[in-house]
C-alpha cells in the first residue's frame, strides 16, 4: 500500500487532473466566437501586434468611425460580445457607425507576444504605443484622421488620457464607468494592498474555472465589479469564460500606486492624467452606475468636473423608468442594457457625428 505522502500526492494529482478537465470542458462549452466582419492587425512601435475587430455600418453610414476599448482584465468581448444582443459595437453598427473594438496588448487577439517584444508594460504603454497604432490602422482602413472613442472602465480612462495627448485625433469621447479617483473604495484598497490573486495574474484561469457557477451566488467581493443579479446566468457564464484576462505586473503595480495616491499618474509620477483633463476640448459623455463599486457616480463626476470641452453626465439608475440600478460591468451586460444603456450611447454619438458624404465628421 502507498505511504501517506504518496497518497497525498496521488490525491493532489487527481484533483489537478479533474480541475484541468473541468477547465478545458467549460472553456470549450462556453466559448463564444467573435462575430465581427473582419479582424485587423497593426504593429505598435515596439513590435507588438495589436488587434481590432471591425463591424462595418449596417445602416446609412456615419462619420467619424468609433473606436471602442475594454477595461482592466478584459478584452474586446466587453464592447463587442459575440452574442449580438449584448454587443454595443453591433448595436452601433446597425445605427450606421463603422466600429473598431480594440484588444490592448496582452488581451484577446493581441495576446501572443511576437519574438523580441516586451513581456511587461504599463498603462503608459497603452497610451503611447497601442492607441497610436490603433488610430493609424483605422485611418488606413477608412481614411479618417479622427475617431469617436467609447471606453469602459480603464478603457474610459485611457480614452480621456488619449484625448489630452492626441487632441487632433479625437472627435469625442464616451466614458462608461471610468475610475479617476480611488480613495472612496475600501475593497479596492484592500485588493491592491494584499495583491489579491497574485495581482490578477491568474484571472483568466480562475474566471473559467468558476464560470459554470456564475450567478448562483453573489459574493460581496464580486459585486464591486458587476451587479450579478442584473445579469442573466447564461450571459454571466459566457462573460467570465470569454472576457477575462490576466493583469500584467507593471499595470497592477501602477494601478496600486493610483489607489495609494488617489490619482491616475504615469509610472514616473510626472503626469497626472486626471489633471490633464483640463486640456481636453472635445465633447464628452460621462456615464456612471448607481451600484458601481469601482467607479461610483461621485468618481465619474470627478472626471466630468475637470473636462474643459462640451460635456454631459448621465447616471444609469432607477429614475427615467429604469427597472433596476446598474453596477460596473452590467452597464453593458445587464438584462435591459441593450434597451436602456445602448440607445443613450447611440443618441450621443449621433449628435456628435455626421452622415457620410455631408462633409462633416470625417478626417
Amino acid at each position: 500500500m502507498p505511504g501517506p505522502l504518496a497518497a497525498v500526492l496521488l490525491a493532489a494529482a487527481a484533483v489537478a487532473l479533474l480541475a484541468l478537465l473541468h477547465l478545458l470542458f467549460w472553456t470549450w462549452w462556453l466559448r463564444v466566437p467573435g462575430a465581427e466582419d473582419a479582424l485587423i492587425f497593426t504593429t505598435a512601435g515596439d513590435g507588438w501586434r495589436i488587434g481590432l475587430a471591425r463591424r462595418r455600418p449596417r445602416g446609412p453610414a456615419r462619420l467619424p468611425p468609433v473606436l471602442l476599448c475594454h477595461g482592466l482584465s478584459a478584452n474586446r468581448f466587453t464592447l463587442d460580445a459575440g452574442t449580438e444582443r449584448y454587443s454595443l459595437a453591433a448595436h452601433l453598427s446597425r445605427a450606421g457607425f463603422d466600429c473598431f473594438s480594440l484588444d490592448l496588448r496582452g488581451h484577446g487577439a493581441s495576446r501572443a507576444a511576437p519574438p523580441g517584444a516586451p513581456r511587461d508594460w504599463s498603462f503608459d504603454t497603452y497610451l503611447q504605443l497601442d492607441v497610436p497604432a490603433a488610430l493609424e490602422a483605422i485611418r488606413a482602413e477608412t481614411g479618417s484622421d479622427r475617431v469617436l472613442w467609447v471606453g469602459h472602465s480603464l478603457g474610459a480612462v485611457l480614452g480621456m488620457a488619449a484625448c489630452a495627448t492626441y487632441p487632433e485625433r479625437f472627435a469625442g469621447l464616451v466614458g462608461l464607468a471610468g475610475p479617476v479617483r480611488f480613495g472612496a473604495n475600501r475593497d479596492l484598497k484592500r485588493y491592491v494592498r494584499h495583491g489579491f490573486l497574485l495581482g490578477g495574474r491568474v484571472n483568466r484561469w480562475l474566471a473559467r474555472l468558476v464560470a459554470p457557477f456564475a450567478g448562483l451566488t453573489h459574493p460581496v467581493a464580486t459585486e464591486i465589479a458587476i451587479a450579478g443579479r442584473n445579469v442573466e446566468r447564461p450571459v454571466f457564464r459566457r462573460l467570465l469564460a470569454n472576457n477575462i484576462e490576466n493583469v500584467p505586473r507593471s499595470v497592477f503595480l501602477q494601478l496600486k500606486g493610483w489607489v495609494e495616491v488617489d490619482a491616475p499618474r504615469s509610472v514616473d509620477g510626472a503626469v497626472d492624467y486626471l489633471e490633464r483633463l483640463a486640456l481636453c476640448r472635445q465633447p464628452a459623455l460621462f456615464v456612471s452606475a448607481t451600484l458601481d463599486g469601482l467607479a461610483p457616480p461621485e468618481v465619474v463626476k470627478a472626471a466630468y468636473d475637470r473636462w474643459s470641452g462640451e460635456r454631459a453626465y448621465w447616471n444609469a439608475g432607477r429614475r427615467d423608468g429604469f427597472s433596476v440600478d446598474y453596477g460596473h460591468t452590467d452597464l453593458l451586460f445587464g438584462r435591459r442594457a441593450p434597451e436602456e444603456v445602448f440607445p443613450r450611447v447611440e443618441e450621443w454619438l449621433r449628435a456628435h457625428s455626421a452622415a457620410a458624404g455631408s462633409g462633416r465628421g470625417g478626417g
